[in-house]
């Protein structure tokens, strides 16, 4: 063989190699890889992740399921165990996910967790006809001397001194005055409030506005007590609750380390990218992975060293006689 027809080989077979390469296969006849997942010939469950390997495939739940991969359910991140979604208030799991809620007369904060107060007052007074004052959950109107707050707890009454009646100053009703058949008063309380033994005063109860308490709140014979969730340690005013550092987190007795590895799988399933959203940020092919987004590129294309984007390979073949 000449040494024109031997080069003339060798370029063939290092033209072949170089596409075999490309096409993800060895170079040689016969071993370019089948992508079952892009095919559509796997048997991965529905809310798993097919991932491909050089000889076969792999399936991997999503993110919020779990199981094997041809088998995943969902994870409800609202029970105890994952101590209620990182939730303050309410947890409520959905399919793959979860949503945090708050008690009426709070709003929940910018990290999807947390549950800040609500103050009504801003809002056309509260619809206090004369004062509101805004308190933790709540908030309630009160009359300038001279008047008293009517049944609907909004309006004022001006007081009068004849008789003793609901319109007299003196009935000493904290929340509602009522008429008796057989002339006096006898008071009552507005809901989520108890009628104190004196049976004039009216005790708070976690009923309303969470009882003054920011997380939790559980009723005693004095009143509300509050409590805050592992994150957060109670303010010495009794009812709001601020975030614990890390170094406070892992010394907390309530299995620190557990609740702060918790804490940081909550934030990044909140923070994942996914392929739905803008492509993953991905140049050209994205795929969900169970870690996050891969971006990939089709032939002639490498991957550039931020992950995301796409550069053209300019590959030199020999020239062939």
């Amino acid at each position: 063989m000449g040494a024109a027809a031997v080069r003339w080989h060798l370029c063939v077979l290092l033209a072949l190699g170089t596409r075999g390469r490309l096409a993800g296969g060895s170079g040689l006849p016969g071993s370019v890889d089948v992508d079952e997942c892009s095919e559509g010939t796997d048997d991965c469950h529905i809310d798993a992740i097919c991932q491909n390997t050089p000889k076969s495939y792999k399936c991997l739940c999503k993110p919020g399921y779990k199981g094997e991969g041809k088998q995943c359910e969902d994870i409800d991140e609202c029970e105890n165990d994952y101590y209620n979604g990182g939730c303050v208030h309410e947890c409520i799991n959905i399919p793959g996910n979860y949503r945090c809620t708050c008690f009426d007369g709070f709003m929940l904060a910018h990290d999807g967790h947390n549950c800040l107060d609500v103050d009504e007052c801003q809002d056309n007074n509260g619809g206090c006809q004369q004062i509101c004052v805004n308190a933790m959950g709540s908030y309630e109107c009160q009359c300038h001397s001279g008047f008293f707050l009517s049944d609907n707890q909004h309006t004022c009454i001006h007081r009068s001194s004849e008789g003793m009646n609901c319109m007299n100053k003196d009935h000493g009703c904290a929340h509602i005055c009522r008429e008796t058949p057989k002339g006096g008063v006898a008071c009552d309380c507005r809901p989520g409030f108890d009628l104190a033994q004196n049976q004039k005063d009216c005790t708070l109860t976690c009923n309303y506005g969470n009882g003054g308490c920011q997380h939790s709140c559980e009723d005693t014979d004095t009143g509300p007590m509050c409590g805050c969730h592992q994150k957060y340690a109670l303010h010495s005013d009794g009812r709001t609750c601020i975030e614990k550092d890390e170094a406070a987190i892992e010394r907390s007795q309530f299995n620190a380390t557990s609740v702060a590895d918790v804490d940081k799988r909550v934030k990044r399933r909140l923070l994942m990218e996914t392929c739905a959203v803008n492509n993953g940020g991905c140049d050209r092919t994205c795929k969900d992975t169970a870690t996050g987004v891969r971006c990939s590129c089709p032939v002639g294309f490498t991957l550039q060293p931020d992950g995301k984007t796409c550069k053209g390979q300019h590959v030199e073949l020999c020239g062939c006689p």
